[in-house]
């Protein structure tokens, strides 16, 4: 697999650009919780988790309110997520388990826990980005699946 870039970026979108970040957020979580819904179910339903038709039953569901790459990208990253757990639980049977981990669960919602509300995430490819400076730390990202162009004030990490 190949490693993982973060980029975390300070946006300073307009009025406009942060209501549809948020639709946008709202939908992609809804989306991951909803996969991971079914699956935890049929997970604890002892039916064997149905990893592809979960994928194309969400993704048909969610595909018009979200670009097609970043809905891949949150049922890749659960797909992921539930592949971790079920090798977790292999290595658990097996008594190969770290003496850290105690206790192995199937992955989470995107919700806070704290105040209940969903988490809202957007992951967006690398290649369906890019970053254009301006100055010393400042410049705009131009996310090419929502249309968008919005300044931000930081540095590239």
């Amino acid at each position: 697999m190949p490693p993982v870039r973060a980029v975390r970026l300070r946006l300073l979108p307009t009025t406009a650009q942060e209501r549809k970040l948020h639709r946008l957020a709202d939908a992609a979580a809804k989306a991951w919780n909803e996969v991971n819904y079914l699956r935890r179910r049929q997970f604890f339903a002892k039916q064997g988790v149905d990893l592809r038709g979960t994928y194309n039953e969400i993704y048909n569901k969610y595909n018009r309110l979200l670009a097609p790459a970043a809905l891949q990208q949150i049922l890749n990253k659960n797909d992921e997520a539930w592949r971790s757990f079920f090798a977790l639980l292999a290595k658990l049977k097996a008594g190969e388990l770290p003496p850290h981990m105690k206790k192995v669960s199937p992955p989470g919602y995107w919700k806070d826990r704290l105040f209940g509300k969903r988490v809202k995430r957007l992951i967006v490819r690398s290649d369906r980005y890019y970053v254009e400076p301006i100055n010393d730390g400042e410049g705009y990202i131009a996310l090419k699946d929502f249309g968008m162009r919005i300044r931000r004030g930081d540095k590239v990490v």
